[in-house]
């Protein structure tokens, strides 16, 4: 799983900045869908590891395919003085999910093991298949969301979402500059008034 996911990060990262966000976004989630589904589907003491490694790769894919096209959709719709803000969400987000995800999978698992180790066996089964099948759900979820956030529809959006954020930064800048000059101009005359130098 890790060896995928240091193989294809850098390979969306190229993705994106040749084709977009979307097609590492569906691939993605395609990837963690199929993993989940197959290993919740065909888990078992008597499960070929084949299986199991076929499985963890196909994770490992589309874990490594998600992070690049995430970073760049958070960030391509901002001016760019927030797309640090922009990103830093985005990565702070991507952090508490993955604590969360290893939270929830473990609690799932935790809850449906009652014995020890030795007896619980076959409990822990049946509670990794439900372990895999929210993987399964958070993998459908990706692509879905990728789907719609990556269209023409999302394209658009961000675009003019984007021009309104730098106009609005635009008339800030000119409205302070503005305020700016006429408190300088005011100062000025009250100086002069009082004939007091401003050093």
């Amino acid at each position: 799983m890790a060896a995928m996911s240091l193989f294809f990060a850098p390979l969306s990262g190229r993705i994106v900045g040749n084709r977009g966000p979307r097609l590492p976004l569906l691939l993605a989630g395609t990837a963690m869908s199929l993993s989940g589904i197959g290993l919740a589907l065909q888990f078992s003491p008597t499960t070929p590891l084949s299986v199991v490694v076929g499985g963890y790769i196909l994770f490992g894919i589309g874990f490594g395919l998600v992070n690049a096209p995430i970073t760049n959709t958070a960030v391509s719709g901002m001016p760019r003085a927030q797309a640090g803000v922009a990103a830093a969400v985005a990565s702070t987000s991507r952090q508490v999910g993955a604590s969360l995800g290893v939270a929830v999978i473990g609690s799932v698992m935790a809850a449906g093991v009652t014995g020890g180790f030795g007896t619980g066996f076959a409990e822990s089964i049946a509670a990794s298949r439900t372990a895999w099948w929210i993987i399964a759900g958070c993998g459908a979820a990706v692509l879905v969301v990728g789907h719609i956030t990556s269209g023409r529809w999302a394209r658009v959006t961000a675009d003019r979402t984007a021009e309104r954020l730098q106009m609005d930064e635009i008339k800030m800048r000119v409205d302070a500059g503005a305020g700016g000059e006429a408190n300088r101009k005011s100062r000025e005359r009250r100086t002069r008034a009082s004939g007091v130098d401003d050093c």
